[in-house]
C-alpha cells in the first residue's frame, strides 16, 4: 500500500516561504547576470537553489519525464509567456471557446469580462491558437496593448489579412513599405479593404485584444475604427475595463456581446488538468483517467482552496508536486509509492536538508 504523509512527520521543519515559490526564485535569480555570485549572500542563495533544483529534477525523472530544467516540470506553464500547451486544455476551456466562436461567425464583437487570474490570458492564446488554424478565420492580436500605436494596430490587422492572401492593392495608396501603407490614415483604409474583401469569401477578420483596463485613449479610438471597418473584435479584461470602455466608447461598447465571469474549474476540471499535464510532462497523451500522483482528496482540497480560480490551481499543484518532491528525496522511497494527499500541503520544509 502506498504511504502517505501527515503534519507531524518526524524532521519537518519551518521554513519562511511556500516550497513551490523556489520555481520562481530560480526564474528572477536566473535573469539576473551571474555577476550576483561575486556577493556572498546572493551566491549562498543560488548554491542552495542549485540543490534544491537538482533534487526536483530528479523527482520529475524519476516521475518518468525529461525535464531539463525546473520550468519544464509540471504545473510552471504560463500563458502570457510562451502560450498554453494545448494538450492542457481541458472541457472548461472546450465550451468556452465553442460558444465564442458560434458568437463569431454570426459576426458579432465579444467583451470577455472576468476577474484577475480567471484564465482570460489563457483563453486568448487557446482563440488564437485555434481559430488560427481555420480556413475561415484570419487571426490579428495584440500582446501589449500599452506600447501598442494606432498605426501599430492596424498592421497587425493587416499582416494577418496578408498571411491569408488578403493583401491591399498598392495602386490605392501613396506610399506603401513592406506591403503596408506608410500613413496612418491610408493604414485604415487598408483594414476596411481587407476586412471587405475577407467578408466576399466568409472569412472572419478577427483581432484578439487583451487587459482592456489599461488601454490607452488612442487605442480606443484605433480599435472601433477597425470594428467599424469590419474586423471582428474580441476584447478582454476586468470589470474595470468594461466600465472604462462604456465611458470612453460608447457606442462601441453598444456593439459588444459581452461574456461575463468565466466559470470556474470545478473538482473535474482540476483532476483534467492535472492528469492532462502530468501527462504532458511524461510525453503521452491523455487517457482520460484520474491521475496517478493526485489522491482524489488532494484533488478535492485544491478545488476547495482555490475556489477553480486556474492560476491558482496551477499555483496550488505545483506547490504539492514540489512538496512530494521533498518528501522522495527524504525518505529515499520508491517513486511510485508516493501519493499526494491533502496533508501534505502542512508539512514543513528546509531548504539546507
Amino acid at each position: 500500500m502506498a504511504d502517505t504523509f501527515d503534519e507531524h512527520a518526524e524532521g519537518d521543519d519551518e521554513v519562511g516561504e511556500r516550497v513551490g515559490s523556489v520555481v520562481d526564485r530560480f526564474r528572477e535569480l536566473r535573469a539576473a547576470d551571474r555577476q550576483r555570485r561575486e556577493h556572498s549572500e546572493e551566491g549562498v542563495v543560488l548554491d542552495q537553489l542549485d540543490a534544491v533544483e537538482e533534487r526536483l529534477l530528479a523527482f520529475g525523472r524519476a516521475m518518468g519525464g525529461d525535464p531539463e530544467d525546473v520550468e519544464d516540470l509540471p504545473f510552471t506553464e504560463e500563458a502570457g509567456r510562451d502560450g498554453m500547451p494545448e494538450p492542457l486544455y481541458v472541457r472548461h476551456d472546450r465550451m468556452l471557446l465553442n460558444q465564442v466562436t458560434s458568437w463569431l461567425l454570426q459576426r458579432q464583437h465579444i467583451g470577455l469580462v472576468s476577474e484577475y487570474g480567471t484564465g482570460k490570458t489563457a483563453f486568448r492564446e487557446i482563440l488564437k491558437r485555434d481559430l488560427g488554424r481555420r480556413e475561415d478565420f484570419a487571426v490579428a492580436h495584440v500582446d501589449n496593448p500599452r506600447e501598442t500605436t494606432p498605426r501599430g494596430l492596424y498592421e497587425k490587422v493587416l499582416r494577418a489579412a496578408g498571411d491569408a492572401g488578403y493583401e491591399i492593392d498598392p495602386e490605392n495608396y501613396w506610399q506603401i513599405r513592406d506591403g503596408i501603407p506608410w500613413a496612418t490614415a491610408e493604414t485604415k483604409q487598408a483594414v476596411k479593404e481587407v476586412a471587405e474583401a475577407a467578408r466576399e469569401e466568409d472569412v472572419t477578420l478577427l483581432l484578439l485584444v487583451d487587459e482592456i483596463e489599461d488601454l490607452p485613449e488612442e487605442l480606443l479610438t484605433a480599435i472601433q475604427i477597425a470594428g467599424d471597418a469590419g474586423v471582428r473584435l474580441f476584447l478582454s479584461g476586468t470589470p474595470e475595463g468594461k466600465e472604462r470602455l462604456g465611458d470612453a466608447k460608447a457606442t462601441l461598447d453598444s456593439r459588444l456581446r459581452y461574456y461575463e465571469g468565466i466559470e470556474p474549474f470545478g473538482v473535474e476540471d482540476v483532476a483534467e488538468y492535472v492528469a492532462r499535464s502530468l501527462a504532458f510532462f511524461r510525453g503521452e497523451e491523455y487517457d482520460g483517467k484520474s491521475p496517478d500522483l493526485f489522491e482524489s482528496s488532494a484533488i478535492a482540497d485544491v478545488h476547495e482552496r482555490t475556489g477553480g480560480n486556474p492560476r491558482d490551481v496551477r499555483l496550488e499543484c505545483r506547490e504539492l508536486f514540489t512538496r512530494a518532491a521533498f518528501v522522495w528525496y527524504r525518505t529515499g522511497q520508491d517513486v511510485d509509492r508516493i501519493r499526494i494527499t491533502p496533508e501534505l500541503r502542512h508539512r514543513r520544509f528546509g531548504m539546507d536538508r
